[in-house]
């Protein structure tokens, strides 16, 4: 069982606003406004030196800021976007989205390196569907090698593309997992030569072993957790899978339960960034949402944003922010971007200034203790 420890707390993070660059407006006028994003902005990646974006208004537009805010777009699909992942060691961006009402939503994988007409080159398009029966995608992850694609759907189903993902005549996709739950999160985990997938839904945790013929499988656990609410740590945790209930948070490996940790409240949004755990939660004193749903968009609530170090049991930061809609990494600080359109920096302090804010706080213990 979870142990309930009072863990230090420290303020190892600066926040700050993201502000307009000079000559936005033309003459220099706009520096210092806080920069916004366009409206109906619902879901983010980051990767290779900017942050995406899509739009599920109905207008269809992958949205990129690079690190000097000069926001610029093209037209993905024809409705909404509703999935994006952009890889880390490529320049690939995979999207899940809509080009008309009522039709199976449509993978697409662009290639950002090429143009086409001026917008980046789409080098693969498939429907998002398991057989023949349509659902609604719930997540979407893609291996860093290009040769795993893996889509969750909302009637416990998880779709595996094995090959050259951006290619068709390449790739393979067959589907890996059918259950009676909704899919909510997904992760390849590389180790050496064995690549895993994690799958978790609202009930349970499960790892397949893609490495093997006939993928064998082993389920880890019989409790799972909302959207957005699972992670992969990096090797400073050992590349364990991350899964935040409301009560405690449990990390595995590939074919075992790790240690859990007791933080409660209900998770909205988890991270993990350079060793440490993000969790978004929602403020206690707001009404409960459904687990399965995550945030809701029509729903503005004050929520709490915790980073944790597990490896040495404190937490190196905590703010509340109203409606907060994803939190990326990129530039080497935290992102948290809310519904407002606003984005918000976190900028880690250097160590000289965390040590001597750590030795101030241990003096005071200290002198609380005499």
């Amino acid at each position: 069982m979870a142990a309930y420890l009072q863990w230090r707390r420290f303020v190892f993070f600066d926040r700050e606003l993201v502000k307009e660059p000079p000559g936005t407006d033309g003459g220099g006028a706009g520096a210092g406004k806080p920069f916004a994003l366009p409206p109906g902005i619902t879901v983010c990646d980051s990767g290779r030196g900017s942050l995406v974006f899509g739009d599920i208004l109905a207008r269809g537009q992958i949205w990129f800021l690079p690190r000097s805010l000069q926001l610029s777009s093209f037209q993905a699909y024809k409705l909404r976007v509703t999935h994006l992942y952009q890889l880390k060691q490529h320049n690939i961006l995979a999207s899940v989205g809509e080009d008309e009402e009522g039709i199976n939503p449509l993978v697409k994988v662009w290639n950002l390196e090429k143009r086409d007409g001026g917008n980046p080159l789409c080098t693969r398009i498939f429907p998002a569907i398991p057989g023949n029966k349509p659902t609604v995608v719930t997540c979407l992850t893609v291996h860093e090698n290009l040769n795993f694609m893996a889509i969750g759907f909302a009637d416990g189903s998880v779709v595996l593309t094995k090959g050259d993902i951006t290619r068709d005549r390449h790739s393979k996709t067959q589907i890996l997992h059918e259950g009676n739950y909704p899919v909510t999160g997904l992760a390849f985990r590389q180790s050496g030569k064995i690549t895993h997938l994690f799958v978790v839904t609202t009930e349970n945790i499960q790892s397949y072993m893609l490495s093997v013929k006939d993928y064998p499988r082993l389920e880890l656990d019989t409790h799972g957790c909302g959207l957005r609410c699972s992670t992969l740590s990096d090797p400073s945790q050992d590349l364990q899978f991350i899964v935040a209930g409301n009560e405690c948070v449990y990390l595995y490996q590939p074919d075992e339960r790790g240690p859990c940790f007791a933080f409660e409240g209900q998770k909205l949004i988890v991270h993990w960034y350079r060793g440490y755990l993000i969790i978004v939660s929602k403020d206690r004193k707001s009404s409960p949402k459904s687990e399965f749903a995550g945030s809701d968009p029509q729903n503005s609530d004050k929520q709490i944003l915790n980073v944790y170090d597990l490896c040495n049991k404190f937490i190196a930061y905590s703010s509340v922010f109203d409606d907060v809609v994803d939190v990326l990494a990129e530039w080497g600080s935290l992102y948290v971007l809310t519904r407002d359109g606003k984005i918000h920096v976190l900028q880690e302090k250097d160590t000289q200034t965390k040590l001597e804010a750590s030795h101030l706080l241990n003096m005071c213990f200290m002198a609380s203790d005499l």
